[in-house]
């Protein structure tokens, strides 16, 4: 066992044999901000720990307060680093990374295991009145850490309610209504959970103690949902409803039907591709099951784990691999990167490092730099799985499909007796772009890949896989359902949704549908259902695309975060979002084309106020604004992005953005700027032309044409 580091709360090291040693301010503060921050350059924190201290009293303090940390953990070194740079030497033994991570992959159980008994405070007990940035920094730090905890408290009750773990939900609203007496979320959430146990009298003493403390200590009343709850306990003629959602669950055998069928004649290929060591493409049309395809073939042949582009990813680069690299971050978080590749790596992922002091890539060896780090951290980050599994690889951003070409092509460069990761991707038939589809002819030629094409189900599949999900009702309509879907099997089952949702599985089958194999039209009409808030909720979603994060709910409808978290809910209730993501492109698909113009427009300007307040890359902030029509506000972004990109990115990512912004100058009078513009364009491509790095276009060098190494 290793040495633990507790910052919430009480900050103390915990000792492999029961040590436990109380930490000294500065020395807690600096451990807090690496679990944090992650690894940081050395002497601007030092100067944040003493910020009157001249440089030479500075670095001499910090060599000190580092010495004293060793000798506090009995010599384990629990901070690493050198001359430029400090980081963490197992973040995942730090509370508050832990409880970051956690967070960040919805393990909400496991983030709740990394607030103990000492409560959620991030360096309970301290301030630091005499370092004005830090103790700046430790504000937002502590808002941030209390808002992870009542997410995971939140969601964690509401996953134990729904499973009927009434106790254990109780426990944990019992616990956080301790902690934060003034909460309506945990004060909800113990009158509905001791009413369900059966137990009125203590409902309403709940609610009477609540009532209490809002009067008290914040001179409010309860909110209407609150009061609504209440009346329903007094009534005492039902159990109230989970005030998570505001409509019945479908079931989760329409989520996800149980039985795989129609699949035999693909698996047969998946085998034959599987057997002769090639990378296999699942191929076919918005529907088809290739994702449900993938996923149990993956399960049948090792380790697997999931990585997935999103519409939008396309119009940022490097969205794709950044999003892949995050995953698995967050899913393998004891999976140390060597310095030199979290440098590298920051270009795309800010929080690994510092950007501004990298060179610019304009060499062809700062080029190759930047690539075999990334080839580096997917052989680390997917050291303990067999298989990567790609999804909705037609919306990847070129950038990260000519990373991942590079670090294909390397990856058959190790000798053969080394354990290989497989690859597995899905893409939509007829939807590859051209940067995609090339090299992955060339793969096909060489012997190297196989494309197995999923097609649609005949009547006999449909009626097995409606058998399968188990509807009271719904084999009668198979027939029907095949060849009103077509045997898509996502038709299918948006028809049976549409089905259950009408009451319909008990009688004839209905004469007013759309056009049979048109799902999108019951998919707007399922949306029709949602609450006002929960549709502006997914439009919003829609619009922010690849970037929607549910914090921007209550900021950009400007609701209470109560009245999102409910909107939210409702959604994946409804089976429209499943965490942050659509359930489906095709869903997502039907949500944007039920925008109005002018709504779509006041939408994108609250998200690029949002995003802008919270520091996002400034090609979002510019799209948003362009979308918005507010030219004036979009072009400043986009150019910061080109200059941005031209410094830490591959130059023809800058090009590009030139390029778009001299077009938007010229097109509004603005002649000398775009004719700057023009000018910085055509200095990137000049850069991109003479200083790239070229992979062979059959992917594998000295592959032998027909098999696969």
């Amino acid at each position: 066992m290793q040495w633990r580091v507790q910052v919430l709360g009480l900050a103390q090291l915990w000792g492999p044999e029961g040590q436990r040693v109380r930490l000294e301010r500065r020395a807690a503060a600096l451990l807090a901000w690496l679990g944090l921050q992650g690894p940081s350059p050395k002497f601007p924190l030092a100067a944040l720990l003493w910020p009157d201290s001249p440089p030479t009293t500075v670095r001499n303090n910090m060599r000190q307060l580092l010495r004293r940390l060793r000798l506090a953990s009995g010599g384990a070194a629990l901070v690493e680093g050198d001359t430029e740079r400090l980081a963490l030497v197992a973040p995942s033994d730090v509370d508050v990374a832990g409880l970051k991570a956690a967070t960040e992959a919805r393990a909400y159980a496991q983030a709740l295991e990394s607030v103990g008994a000492e409560g959620s405070t991030l360096l309970a007990g301290f301030d630091f009145d005499d370092c004005p940035e830090l103790a700046r920094w430790l504000d937002g730090a502590r808002a941030g850490v209390e808002g992870w905890v009542r997410e995971a408290r939140e969601a964690r009750i509401e996953q134990l309610t729904s499973g009927g773990d009434w106790t254990a939900a109780l426990g944990l609203a019992q616990a956080w209504a301790r902690q934060e007496p003034e909460s309506e979320q945990a004060g909800r959430h113990l009158i509905r959970l001791h009413y369900l146990q059966g137990d009125r009298g203590a409902a309403l003493t709940a609610f009477d103690q609540l009532r209490g403390v809002l009067d008290r200590e914040l001179g409010v009343t309860p909110l209407p949902e609150t009061l609504a709850l209440v009346r329903e306990v007094e009534k005492g003629t039902q159990r109230p409803r989970s005030t998570a959602s505001t409509r019945a669950a479908l079931p989760l055998s329409v989520l996800r039907p149980p039985v795989l069928v129609g699949r035999e004649a693909a698996w047969r290929e998946l085998e034959a591709g599987w057997e002769s060591g090639q990378m296999l493409f699942i191929s076919g049309d918005p529907g088809s099951g290739k994702t449900r395809l993938a996923e149990e073939f993956a399960a049948c042949h090792g380790r697997w784990g999931r990585i997935e582009a999103r519409a939008g990813d396309r119009d940022v680069p490097f969205a794709s691999q950044a999003r892949a690299f995050r995953t698995q971050l967050a899913r393998w978080p004891d999976v140390r990167l060597p310095d030199w590749v979290r440098t590298e790596l920051s270009r795309i992922l800010p929080e690994l490092g510092e950007t501004r002091l990298l060179p610019p890539l304009d060499s062809e060896a700062g080029m190759l730099r930047f690539y075999e780090a990334g080839l580096e951290a997917l052989r680390l980050l997917h050291q303990h799985e067999d298989i990567s599994f790609a999804d909705d690889v037609q919306y990847w951003d070129m950038a990260s499909t000519r990373a991942f070409i590079f670090a294909f092509s390397r990856m058959f460069d190790a000798p053969r007796s080394a354990p290989r990761l497989r690859f597995i991707d899905c893409y939509r038939r007829g939807e590859l772009p051209a940067n995609t589809r090339v090299p992955m002819e060339h793969l096909i030629d060489a012997g190297l890949a196989r494309i197995v094409e999923v097609g649609a189900l005949t009547a006999e599949e449909v009626r097995h896989m409606v058998a399968g999900m188990g509807l009271p009702g719904a084999e009668a309509h198979a027939d029907d359902l095949a060849r009103y879907t077509g045997g898509n099997p996502l038709y299918v089952v948006e028809t049976l949704k549409h089905l259950l949702e009408t009451d319909s599985l008990h009688r004839d089958w209905p004469q007013r549908l759309p056009p049979p194999g048109r799902v999108a039209p019951l998919i707007q009409r399922r949306l029709e259902r949602l609450s006002p808030l929960g549709l502006q909720c997914a439009r919003l979603a829609a619009l922010a695309g690849a970037f929607f994060r549910t914090s921007l709910a209550p900021r950009v409808l400007q609701v209470t975060p109560a009245a999102a978290h409910e909107a939210l809910a409702e959604l994946e209730t409804a089976q429209v979002l499943m965490a942050e993501r659509f359930s489906h492109d095709l869903v997502m698909e039907a949500v944007l084309a039920g925008i109005a113009p002018g709504e779509r427009r006041v939408l994108h300007g609250r998200l690029a106020t949002a995003l802008e307040e919270a520091g996002a890359p400034a090609i979002l902030l510019a799209h948003h604004w362009l979308e918005a029509g507010r030219v004036e506000q979009g072009l400043p972004h986009l150019l910061a992005s080109a200059h941005s990109d031209e410094q830490v990115l591959p130059p023809e990512q800058a090009a590009d953005h030139y390029a778009r912004a001299a077009a938007l100058m010229a097109a509004t009078g603005q002649t000398e700027d775009a004719v700057r513009a023009r000018a910085a364009e055509a200095r990137c491509r000049l850069k991109a032309a003479s200083s790239g790095v070229h992979v062979p276009p059959e992917w594998s060098p000295q592959a032998t044409p027909g098999k696969a190494r």
